[in-house]
């Protein structure tokens, strides 16, 4: 019997979720210049309200990534979308900075399942030499929900007002729910996408991973093993450029580069382009290292590393004066920490004990998210002292680079062992 493809389609709703996800998020970037002329917001103002979200975000993390193995992904992932879809929404009614605040922190809530879920169903549903490309795959939704819906929401806002755009781009998730509870269950044994031999391929894949083991742990202590560090900062400098990049380069390009919002809009896809193509790039670059006898790990940071090194390219971005070329070492940037993006997720996979992998992504996702605190809010400042975007486009360069030097050094290429410390509640077969 040739196996089915039910994986893939798995891995296709994973894409549109998180497509929707950052589109949910990225909204209120391009929305700026609009609604602080609207609403009366100070830029730093504004950069305090872009990191609203993050304060309930990374907060989050830890407990998400115990509900998420407690619960499974199917009522997790049902849950979340609905809470931070209905969040969305509710920010088109916002009508002075207070409440747009809090009902940004609510909307950190529903969206912090997201990345742990998404974790947790490639490591039940996709075997360990094809979760590079699936992890790529799903991750470059963030790409196309920041950048390549770009022109869309800011044509939306030239049509009918900002406000508007928060309600039509938030009824998204909703549609998404559909889809998700007819076709997803926890189990590929017990979905009807996935037939006899697709299960065997799915569970023989597992079964190399070795014995799963349900592990009550907190996730704090994997701080107490060298592999997680690297990880940890690993998506703190991810997110710092993403951020920042997703709160301000509509602004930045508006304001410093003087162009109008739908040009704009439109020079924003270029980067997002390139991120969409690095996502995919680097999960077929780490598979392929795998397929050739190297040591998963290992080939995950080699390519961690090498995608890291890229945003260096932001540091000429300052000294050039023409827009096009500006944009397109942005490209380079961005797109080339793309290639790092797509696998950073499957790094976990890799890493994390069998059974806890929702625990170690949720705390990846809390300290990575610190940035989420840190980058618009910081840029915001900054760019309102100095008038420029100078030292703001320095520091997300350098914290990439340490990034690089952290994966290239400091990872070891063995998956976290807490044997002697988890208390087992039992063990079960790989894929069950």
């Amino acid at each position: 019997m040739k196996k089915s493809k039910g994986r893939w389609l798995i891995v296709l709703l994973l894409f549109v979720a998180t497509t929707v996800n950052y589109m949910d998020r990225a909204i209120l970037g391009i929305a700026g210049p609009s609604m602080m002329k609207d609403l009366s917001i100070s830029v730093v103002e504004f950069g305090l309200l872009g990191t609203a979200f993050f304060w309930s975000y990374a907060l989050m993390q830890i407990p998400v990534g115990m509900i998420v193995d407690k619960l499974g992904a199917r009522l997790t992932y049902s849950i979340a979308i609905v809470w931070w879809s209905l969040m969305t929404v509710l920010t088109g009614f916002g009508k002075s900075l207070g409440a747009l605040i809090g009902i940004r922190v609510l909307m950190g809530v529903g969206e912090a399942p997201a990345f742990p879920t998404n974790t947790r169903v490639i490591s039940d549903w996709l075997p360990s030499k094809e979760r590079g490309v699936a992890n790529g795959l799903f991750n470059s939704g963030t790409a196309v929900g920041i950048g390549l819906t770009t022109p869309i929401i800011a044509w939306i806002i030239g049509k009918w007002g900002w406000h508007s755009a928060f309600i039509i781009i938030g009824s998204l998730g909703f549609i998404w729910l559909i889809f998700w509870l007819f076709y997803y269950r926890n189990k590929p044994k017990d979905s009807f996408i996935a037939n006899k031999a697709e299960v065997e391929y799915i569970e023989a894949g597992l079964a190399e991973d070795g014995e799963v083991t349900k592990i009550n742990i907190s996730p704090f202590k994997f701080l107490k093993y060298r592999n997680a560090y690297p990880l940890l900062y690993g998506l703190f400098a991810h997110n710092y450029l993403s951020y920042l990049m997703m709160t301000w380069l509509p602004t930045y390009l508006v304001t410093q580069r003087h162009m109008t919002l739908m040009k704009a809009g439109f020079f924003t896809m270029l980067p997002w382009i390139m991120a969409f193509l690095g996502n995919i790039l680097g999960g077929i670059i780490s598979d392929a290292l795998i397929r050739r006898g190297w040591n998963s790990i290992k080939a995950r940071k080699t390519t961690l590393a090498i995608g890291m090194l890229f945003p260096f390219a932001l540091i000429p971005t300052i000294y050039v004066e023409n827009s096009v070329a500006a944009i397109l070492l942005i490209s380079l940037a961005i797109g080339g920490e793309g290639v790092a993006a797509g696998i950073l997720w499957a790094t976990v996979a890799d890493v994390a004990p069998k059974g806890a992998e929702g625990k170690l992504a949720g705390l990846q996702n809390f300290v990575g998210n610190l940035a989420g605190w840190l980058a618009p809010v910081l840029t915001g400042v900054l760019v309102a002292t100095f008038h420029n975007f100078t030292i703001a486009l320095i520091i997300p360069a350098v914290i990439c680079l340490i990034a690089a030097f952290s994966y290239t050094f400091i990872l070891k290429n063995e998956r976290i062992s807490i044997e002697n410390e988890a208390i087992t509640d039992k063990k079960v077969s790989t894929g069950i």
